[in-house]
């Protein structure tokens, strides 16, 4: 399992540097740029058919690539909240929905690079990232951009206020004015992606008609009428408006890298990007949604890290997870601070430089896994999965129905052979060979329940627990 390593790889990460500077190895600005709803196979540099994303193509072939990056879980506040407490969902309790509140008492990833002496601005454009569910903890300026667009429930107008020309329309101007700040951590999000899949005014999609467009089948939105495209249900209509809103996503997120860079920022920059989660697009028969299903077209999502001083460009395959993040970005940008209890990702700066993850005995590891949850209702019965190299291992606890006890259930998919997850190997009582370790490390990391149900006292014990040793390191002074 690779919690176990993690002390390890924080050595290696260190051991492992090779900046070509000492001072190279401390960027002064932190620019992370976040999109909603972004799957990473819809990308050119992970090898999509359509063109997409030149200039995402174009920080890919200066950055470290993760190829199989895994979000924690399929809803954006789910899937923040780990990225920004460095904790699994089933340990936080935060699970299920898209808005939710981190508890004051968990140190952020911002609030600790704020204590780091960075100063933190950003641009948000998903409603449930907003301050009202207190997501501007640590920040000095937090730009919501549907406060500036019509206040309407309808979603074409909705869309005005939250499309990436919003978004810049805040962030260039946000960025000019802290540009001469000691150390800038600029957080700016994107939601174009997210359905429904409607384009600006004025916006021609470049993919209706292409050599792609084929698919005839056609779409059941009984269950999702917010994602609506007028009369249309043919799913290559859909597909094509997905991909153009990447598209035009993908322009005005060069027109940010190119403004930072005149501004002088991005000479000594750390550029992340990554998705909070990713969409379905009709696989299983799941339509323009995210959050239910456990596939990883839901929990793919592109990891972008470029740091030109630094790294070199290279691409890494054994999966990795957005928890990794904290421990990652944490160690690297404010070392001087004490590290942060309970963080369960591990470190991925070893892979920046090209280093293994290595064992207790100092062999490479080369079983790199990655968890990750998704489905409603009640905590006990959604999903939990596996994945390493070649093998995905999902899990379904028992349900109750009314008078009908539906038994626990379990799926698994070679990846390689079957990328889409539509042959279920494990159709019989007896799991087949290839899974039994990753049922052993799916069992252990669900700490042996079927279900992770927390009580409100435990996690009030926990968070208790975690606001004492982060007092006693300094981090608050209450």
């Amino acid at each position: 399992m690779r919690l176990r390593f993690f002390s390890l790889i924080l050595l290696v990460a260190l051991a492992g540097c090779h900046p070509k500077t000492e001072e190279a190895a401390m960027p002064r600005h932190f620019l992370f740029i976040s999109i909603d709803t972004l799957r990473a196979d819809h990308l050119g540099h992970y090898g999509y058919v359509r063109d997409t994303s030149p200039q995402l193509d174009d920080l890919a072939s200066r950055s470290v690539v993760f190829e199989r990056a895994i979000a924690q879980w399929p809803k954006t506040g789910t899937s923040f909240a780990s990225m920004f407490t460095g904790q699994y969902p089933q340990t936080t309790g935060l699970t299920h929905r898209a808005a939710l509140r981190i508890p004051d008492n968990y140190m952020t990833l911002p609030e600790l690079l704020q204590r780091g002496g960075f100063t933190n601005v950003a641009v948000v454009s998903n409603g449930v990232l907003g301050k009202r569910l207190g997501w501007d903890a640590g920040f000095i300026e937090y730009e919501e951009t549907w406060a500036y667009g019509p206040d309407s429930e309808d979603p074409v107008e909705y869309r005005k206020g939250i499309s990436a020309n919003m978004v810049n329309r805040l962030a260039l101007p946000l960025l000019e004015r802290h540009k001469d700040a000691e150390r800038v951590f600029a957080w700016i999000h994107y939601s174009d992606p997210h359905a429904p899949y409607l384009l600006p005014e004025g916006e021609e999609n470049p993919f209706v008609g292409d050599e792609f467009y084929t698919e005839d089948s056609t779409v059941d939105l009984t269950d999702n009428k917010a994602a609506i495209l007028g009369e249309r249900r043919d799913l290559k209509h859909y597909v094509a408006a997905y991909d153009a809103n990447i598209r035009y996503m993908d322009r005005k997120i060069g027109e940010l890298l190119a403004h930072a860079d005149a501004l002088g920022l991005l000479e000594d920059a750390l550029v992340v990007v990554t998705a909070d989660h990713g969409e379905s697009l009709g696989e299983h028969d799941y339509y323009f949604s995210h959050g239910r299903m456990p596939y990883n077209n839901g929990v793919h999502v592109p990891l972008l890290i470029s740091y030109p001083p630094a790294l070199q460009a290279s691409r890494v395959a054994q999966p990795v997870e957005l928890v990794d993040l904290f421990p990652t970005l944490s160690e690297w940008l404010v070392p001087e601070l004490p590290p942060v209890p309970g963080l369960e990702g591990a470190s991925l700066r070893p892979f920046l430089h090209g280093e293994d993850l290595l064992t207790e005995d100092g062999k490479p590891v080369d079983d790199g896994l990655a968890f990750s949850q998704a489905g409603g209702g009640s905590p006990k019965t959604h999903f939990r999965t596996v994945q390493d190299d070649d093998w995905k291992l999902i899990f379904h606890p028992r349900m109750q129905l009314r008078q009908r006890e539906i038994p626990a259930r379990w799926e698994l998919y070679h990846l390689d052979e079957d990328p889409d997850e539509e042959r279920n190997l494990a159709t019989g009582e007896e799991l087949p060979n290839e899974a039994r370790r990753l049922h052993r490390e799916l069992q252990e990391w669900m700490k042996g329940s079927d279900w992770i149900e927390r009580s409100r006292e435990e996690m009030d014990a926990q968070s208790e627990e975690t606001r004492r040793i982060l007092k006693a390191l300094g981090y608050i002074d209450e």
